[in-house]
């Protein structure tokens, strides 16, 4: 059985760091896979 496209964005899983691995509050506009504290771009 297919999915609703909503239904499908609603199961996917938080994103996390990839340095850190805590839960990351996502952005619409944002594809980076770090956080704020352990990004390196200022």
């Amino acid at each position: 059985m297919l999915l609703s496209p909503v239904q499908f964005f609603k199961n996917l899983p938080k994103k996390k760091c990839a340095a850190c691995k805590k839960e990351m509050e996502e952005q619409a506009d944002c594809y980076t896979n770090k956080c704020e504290k352990c990004s390196t771009v200022i």
